[in-house]
């Protein structure tokens, strides 16, 4: 049938119409419409029902990919609104054949306006309450969301990191509220929320203002929801720890070009460097020049360092700030988690301003302290005195870091700054330390169910909390003694009357070794308290610490030779023991043999034992711990180097040196300075960080 017949029939098309229609040429060029145009009336054209039906029938997925990707670069606000709105009406179509749709969708930003980002939020709720399988993909999504991307070369980033512009605030807010939006309409997601949280975690080598942000979003929803707190702080502790134990200490140590020549000084003066072995005087701390500038509104505290060399040093440090702040935050009743410090380009500007309360009074600062109103060179807690702690939220929070401490601290060996955390929530509130000293030698040390690793830790916890905590006063660390040494005397009583096993041996006995050797550190440490008066150095006496010393099972030979060697300089100037004796017929003793994994090993062995608490590293986070630290005060200044001194520097040196390794240094307790003029080293099985 031919096309004009049907235009003369009809009515309806005038004469000039129909010449119209038949003149106008077929293969006349339409106007040109721009390919984003194109897209965008693609995008319209379609509709989320016959997208999902087409995909079901062919299960051809190019039937989405190319709308969704148009979504994600070019839709407008109102086609993402539409396409959120049809897609909720879809959802009964959304079951498992319709999976790879839900995927790609996922995938659009919708969290660009408070809007959409309830359209999206409703959404998600739907189809989880639908098809609650969807639940874990949809978390999951949300939050790789809270990653930013980062521009590695950006250094900028370096100096702000966790700081975020008020859009991107408001991007990461809105992300957390349908995450807990999710977890309130499906409750048995609770567990894989936890496992979501620790496998979306950056990886320990990547960008600080990653694991920065991603943290603080942690915290934030540590206060939305407050039942899965513990977990929340296991996954972010876990995190530092990875990061703790592999930073070397020696990466954090700036170091002196002039070492060879303050080594060769000291020789000519004829100084022995074992009464020096105490020294914790850290080689940055002579560079460090605090400043402190202040004003109506703020106090700016500022130092000369800059940002860390090492990166993952550099990345632990932000961690540790966030961390430290938010456990000042809780403390006192603030349940937003603590922001890192803007570290300035030519210097660190640690920022506390003043927030006045309802009553006119203004919020302690973090990183403050206050000082014991008597002799003691003690602390008590931070600027406020306790008059702003929160009881309570103290209570809920020491209970969980505490949980999280057994769990995840306590098990690693060589870590160096994560357990500072605890540190500085027992300076905020130095009652707590004794109820965890206690936790430590009774459920831990003294619990036979314990692992020997487990064990050995609690008891260098015990000595080191003991020996560097400011705020520990000297009558706890007597009693705290007290009852370490009271074991000891128990055990040694029942191997002398069992008879079988009382004789020297490192595997067999190894708790009473432990104890021991913290005994000696712990005393070693603030003997100046306890030979201040009279009345105190009685308190000394009734230690009995020659009951420790002369014994069948000679801890002053398994002990580290450092600790010995000081502990018995300080026990002859007192004449509370005297070691030297025993430590001349160990040098005369056979070389032992040992049993390490299953083979015969010859050589010296001594105690694999660290001590958690020595000077902290860490540049910027540091303010927040210096204060509340103790450093060592030195050896009796009336000892001197020859004085009945049968054990020299080489020789302790071999004692606790590993037969593998040839470089040591003073990372480990109780001291920093170099023995030998040459660098060596101690293997890190025996609790010895190289620096």
């Amino acid at each position: 049938m031919s096309l004009t017949p049907v235009l003369e029939k009809s009515p309806m098309v005038s004469a000039s119409n129909k010449r119209l229609l038949i003149t106008t040429p077929i293969l006349k060029k339409s106007p040109m419409v721009s390919s984003a145009r194109k897209r965008v009336l693609f995008a319209n054209q379609e509709t989320a029902r016959s997208v999902i039906l087409k995909y079901r029938e062919s299960g051809n997925p190019s039937h989405f990919t190319n709308v969704f990707k148009d979504l994600s670069v070019s839709g407008s606000h109102s086609d993402l609104l539409l396409w959120l709105s049809q897609m909720t009406e879809c959802v009964s179509l959304l079951d498992r054949k319709a999976d790879n749709i839900v995927l790609e969708f996922l995938k659009i930003p919708f969290y660009k306006s408070e809007e959409l980002a309830s359209a999206a939020e409703n959404f998600f709720i739907t189809l989880v309450t639908a098809h609650n399988y969807y639940a874990y993909l949809v978390l999951e999504q949300l939050f790789t969301f809270l990653i930013p991307d980062v521009d590695e070369q950006d250094k900028s980033l370096l100096e702000k990191a966790g700081f975020l512009s008020e859009e991107e605030k408001a991007f990461h807010k809105q992300i957390l509220s349908s995450i807990v939006s999710i977890h309130n309409h499906v409750p048995l997601i609770r567990d894989k929320l936890l496992v979501l949280a620790r496998k979306c975690m950056p990886y320990f080598r990547q960008h600080v203002h990653q694991h920065a942000v991603y943290t603080q979003n942690l915290l934030h929803l540590c206060s939305f929801l407050p039942h899965l707190r513990v977990g929340l702080l296991e996954i972010i502790i876990t995190n530092m720890a990875t990061i703790d134990v592999h930073i070397p200490r020696s990466a954090l140590t700036p170091l002196e070009d002039d070492n060879d020549e303050d080594e060769e000084e000291v020789e000519e003066d004829g100084n022995s460097e074992d009464d020096e072995i105490f020294n914790m005087t850290l080689e940055c701390e002579s560079k460090e020049q605090m400043k402190i500038e202040k004003d109506d509104d703020e106090i700016i505290l500022k130092t000369t360092f800059t940002i860390m060399d090492n990166k993952d040093g550099n990345t632990l440090d932000v961690l540790m700030i966030i961390m430290l702040q938010y456990v000042h935050n809780v403390c006192h009743g603030i349940i937003e988690p603590g922001k890192p410090t803007e570290l300035g380009k030519n210097s660190l500007q640690l920022k506390y301003t003043w927030e006045p309360l309802q009553d006119g009074k203004k919020k302690c600062r973090a990183g403050s302290v206050r000082l014991s109103n008597g002799g003691e060179n003690r602390t008590i807690g931070c600027e406020c005195g306790g008059s702003e702690h929160d009881i309570e939220a103290i209570k809920l929070l020491f209970t969980e870091l505490k949980e999280v401490f057994s769990n995840i601290i306590l098990c690693t060996h060589s870590s160096s700054h994560v357990q500072f955390l605890l540190f500085y929530l027992l300076a905020l509130r130095p009652g707590l330390a004794t109820i965890f000293l206690d936790f430590l030698r009774i459920k831990k040390f003294e619990n036979p169910s314990c692992s020997r690793d487990i064990r050995r830790n609690a008891m260098a916890y015990i000595g080191s909390l003991l020996a560097r905590g400011k705020y520990i006063p000297f009558i706890h660390v007597n009693s705290c003694l007290e009852l370490i040494c009271a074991w000891c005397s128990t055990y040694l009583e029942n191997q002398e009357r069992m008879q079988t096993n009382y004789y020297e041996d490192l595997l067999l006995h190894l708790p009473f070794y432990y104890a021991c050797q913290t005994v000696f550190y712990v005393f070693t440490f603030r003997y100046r308290e306890y030979t201040e008066n009279s009345k105190r150095l009685e308190l000394a006496r009734k230690l009995n610490l020659e009951r420790l010393v002369m014994n069948q099972l000679n801890p002053l030979r398994m002990c580290a030779a450092p600790i010995v060697n000081n502990f018995a300089v300080v026990a002859r100037r007192f004449q509370l023991a005297y070691c030297y004796t025993i430590m001349e017929n160990n040098k005369r003793l056979g070389i032992p043999s040992a049993h390490v994994d299953g083979g015969k090993y010859t050589g010296n062995m001594t105690l694999d034992m660290f001590f958690p608490f020595d000077p902290y590293l860490l540049q910027r986070s540091k303010v927040y711990i210096s204060d509340h630290y103790r450093e060592f005060d030195g050896l009796p200044e009336d000892v001197s180097q020859n004085e009945d001194m049968d054990v020299n520097a080489d020789e302790a040196l071999d004692i606790i040196m590993s037969p593998k390794t040839s470089d040591f240094s003073y990372s480990l307790s109780p001291g920093f300075k170099k023995w030998h003029s040459e660098p060596f080293s101690v293997d890190s099985s025996f609790g010895f960080i190289p620096s």
